[in-house]
């Protein structure tokens, strides 16, 4: 028995004499590591990037780099600081040079904007490089049509009185004339309606060029169509034959045709026979003598008529001289 209190009194007197080494040891490691941090040192360390004032005729080809390294004296705290938090400086792309082709900047003209980022104690050595490059490129603007990919499928009798309306029907896009000399116009996502017998009226997204460093002014079009119900009419007018020779006189078969049309029933009322006009030509005959018939051609037609055919789609004539 007194065997055991013995050997559990030496136990404990080992440990905390252990315990109280530890502790001194930590005490004096963290005492070394102050008095290390409270001294000066020159060493490397990374500062971040940030550009601003792009010209509005310039545009950044690449994405330049974002950080560098710079030689600097100062306090162990203080280096530890700048690893765990870098130190940002800007640089104005307006200030930027340029030799032959390639445009730069000189980080040394930003040193006392960094010194003001820097503690009082810490002094800037040197930046490992003087010279940072920027890939700059001009950049122009041009205005280019839309081109709305949309696909409207009409309710049984249905059609769009007049064409589609885009609005803006074209838009100004940005960026390097390389890139634009490529583009003609800029399409829309494609869009599809279906049973239509109202008015359109939607906004459609327009798709950005595949083409980097491009912008748009403009990221939607309204596309707008004015959509009535259509039914049929049609006029017996007589035969118009153009550009007869004097001393000819020509007898067509048959005298009369007939205009069949489409139109909306909102316009119906307007269309008469002076809403078109349909000639045959003589000359069709004159450059070619084995011709014996004559075509229609429509020389006008109102833009309230959706359709229009003729019957027949052809005459025979007879040549009196």
């Amino acid at each position: 028995m007194n065997s055991r209190n013995k050997t559990s009194g030496i136990s404990l007197k080992y440990n905390r004499k252990i315990r109280i080494f530890l502790f001194f040891l930590f005490l004096t490691t963290v005492i070394w590591f102050i008095v290390a941090l409270s001294k000066s040192y020159v060493s490397t360390t990374k500062i971040k990037l940030v550009y601003t004032n792009l010209p509005s005729n310039k545009l950044l080809l690449n994405k330049p780099i974002d950080e560098m390294e710079v030689v600097i004296q100062a306090t162990g705290f203080n280096l530890l600081k700048y690893t765990i938090n870098p130190p940002k400086i800007i640089l104005s792309l307006v200030e930027s040079q340029k030799k032959g082709s390639k445009y730069y900047l000189l980080p040394n003209n930003q040193i006392n904007s960094l010194k003001q980022k820097l503690e009082s104690t810490s002094t800037i050595v040197r930046f490992l490089s003087d010279t940072i490059f920027v890939n700059l490129g001009t950049n122009i603007s041009k205005k280019v049509p839309v081109n709305p990919k949309l696909k409207v499928n009409f309710k049984l009798g249905y059609n769009f009185i007049e064409e589609l309306k885009i609005s803006p029907d074209s838009i100004s896009i940005s960026g390097p004339k390389s890139s634009l000399d490529s583009i003609d116009e800029i399409i829309t996502n494609n869009l599809e309606l279906n049973e239509v017998y109202e008015n359109v009226n939607v906004q459609m997204q327009l798709k950005m060029p595949k083409w980097k460093n491009i912008k748009m002014l403009a990221n939607t079009v309204t596309v707008t169509g004015e959509v009535d119900k259509f039914t049929e009419g049609k006029f017996i007018v007589p035969v118009n034959i153009i550009n007869i020779p004097k001393g000819v006189k020509l007898i067509p078969f048959p005298k009369e045709i007939e205009i069949i049309y489409q139109a909306g029933l909102s316009n119906f009322n307007s269309i008469n026979k002076n809403s078109f006009s349909v000639v045959f030509d003589y000359l069709q005959y004159q450059n070619d003598t084995l011709v014996r018939y004559l075509s229609p051609v429509i020389e006008q037609k109102s833009d309230l008529i959706s359709t229009l055919k003729i019957n027949p789609n052809k005459i025979e004539f007879l040549i009196q001289k």
